[in-house]
């Protein structure tokens, strides 16, 4: 596990860039530190879950061991908001499931950062999760929404946001977002990959055409290509050079968007 350095995260001695359009491999704090503040429009990704690595999340991912102690997953969850905060200038949707072995530093981690925490979004799909330890079955996940902007808008009672995605939401934009985890094609070869219409509810609501979306744990490229077929640019980071060729595969396809 990487050890990062706080003063040199906020002090960075190396040129900001922009690759936009790009997936990048490496390790997402240290390139979120070479890019441009406040130059991404929204980030939708998902961090690892820190599953432990063995029993029935042996092979979880492919080659990231996901096994990391508490204070190391406290730490990859913080260092990487901060980035997040860093370089985006609108909101930032983190989905992530609580296990055994992550509770204690990720509800460590939502309670250090409640100033930028402006919604708690519950993800329920309609596939039941078998426990991973001595937990209860999940039938739900948690998208936890960020931003440093204090004004930054979130709802408008002027303006339905739910207009056209009523029936996941309701009649109103809400905290509950019902969508089936129906995207099984690359569930072989990454255990926690979410639908491309999920992130993809999101960025057509909190952005527009031609924004920068940007997801630092991309995976197989999912809110990559949700963003490409909504119009706007992208930018997707992954440790794992398997997952970042395979997102460059299917962002090279030309898969049409079906309306929701």
């Amino acid at each position: 596990m990487q050890s990062y350095d706080l003063n040199s995260l906020l002090n960075p001695d190396i040129p900001n860039i922009n690759p936009v359009n790009t997936v990048i491999k490496g390790d997402c704090v240290e390139v979120m530190n070479t890019m441009e503040p406040n130059s991404i429009n929204l980030v939708f990704t998902s961090p690892p879950y820190n599953t432990g690595g063995g029993g029935k999340c042996k092979g979880f991912y492919l080659n990231y061991k996901d096994n990391l102690t508490p204070g190391e997953y406290y730490n990859l969850l913080n260092f990487s908001l901060k980035r997040m905060l860093r370089v985006c200038d609108g909101l930032i949707f983190i989905n992530l499931n609580y296990m055994n072995r992550n509770k204690k530093p990720l509800y460590h981690f939502i309670a250090n950062n409640t100033e930028y925490l402006k919604e708690h979004i519950i993800w329920k799909k309609d596939v039941l999760q078998p426990p991973m330890g001595n937990i209860l079955a999940k039938r739900y996940e948690h998208i936890f929404v960020f931003s440093k902007n204090p004004t930054i808008e979130i709802n408008n009672f002027r303006t339905n946001k739910a207009k056209g995605f009523e029936r996941i939401f309701g009649s109103w934009i809400s905290n509950l977002i019902e969508l089936p985890a129906d995207d099984t094609e690359y569930s072989d070869i990454h255990k926690a990959c979410f639908p491309t219409s999920l992130p993809g509810v999101f960025i057509s609501i909190y952005s527009k055409l031609n924004d920068i979306i940007l997801d630092p744990f991309c995976g197989v490229g999912s809110t990559l290509l949700a963003a490409r077929q909504r119009g706007r640019r992208y930018i997707g980071i992954d440790i794992e050079a398997e997952y970042c060729k395979i997102s460059r595969q299917r962002l090279s396809q030309g898969q049409l968007f079906k309306e929701m």
